[in-house]
């Protein structure tokens, strides 16, 4: 309860969303011996950084390390992201826009959603939210159809989960802690888990809104 107060000056200052779930949960620093966290906090988001990310055999949770890394505000990051998928999978940049369209849930996939990998749609949705973290909807159906392809995986719940806190923050603080409950505590996922020392730096910002239910 003590921490929630000391949020509440900061969310009535009108800067809510520069303390969200998105922007506070800087998961990357349970990843800051890897190689590549290393590298992006250094180079950005290069030719070898789109490399890794598009590698269908690298791990995903290092990709999303690699992305929390990176930050947010950026919005060079995800057309940099767009423009290197349409040339390796081979896509035209309307997969992207339709993503974009589809802000509920159940999202359907068509053709061109097809020819993108569970890997790219997680990625390109993690890359989206950050970087345009006012409007996390459009980058919700990506996370979700990411998530339907590879359910037992944490990294692509993950995604799911944190842009999902994101979109009900200005509706119910209470969804952001039963969001966070769901994927992080409740649910075993079988691969892709993040480290327990993420999953908590995730939890100690998400656990703040439980005494809003």
């Amino acid at each position: 309860m003590r921490y929630l107060f000391l949020l509440l000056p900061i969310f009535m200052t009108g800067t809510a969303l520069a303390d969200s779930p998105l922007t506070s949960t800087n998961f990357a620093e349970a990843y800051a011996n890897e190689k590549m966290v290393m590298y992006v906090a250094i180079k950005g988001l290069d030719d070898k950084a789109l490399d890794y990310l598009g590698d269908k055999k690298n791990d995903p949770v290092i990709k999303l390390a690699m992305i929390n890394q990176l930050s947010w505000g950026n919005m060079d990051y995800v057309k940099q992201f767009e423009t290197y998928l349409i040339e390796k999978r081979k896509v035209k940049v309307k997969v992207f826009d339709y993503l974009r369209e589809l802000t509920g849930e159940d999202s359907a996939e068509n053709k061109w959603t097809k020819k993108l990998t569970a890997d790219d749609l997680m990625c390109w949705s993690y890359l989206q939210a950050l970087s345009n973290y006012f409007e996390p909807a459009l980058s919700r159906a990506g996370a979700e159809i990411g998530m339907q392809r590879d359910p037992e995986s944490m990294a692509h719940a993950a995604v799911y989960c944190l842009i999902s806190c994101q979109v009900v923050f200005d509706q119910s603080w209470c969804l952001i802690y039963k969001f966070g409950q769901e994927y992080f505590v409740e649910y075993e996922f079988s691969k892709n888990k993040l480290l327990p020392e993420a999953v908590q730096i995730i939890l100690d910002y998400l656990n703040l809104y439980q005494s809003d239910c």
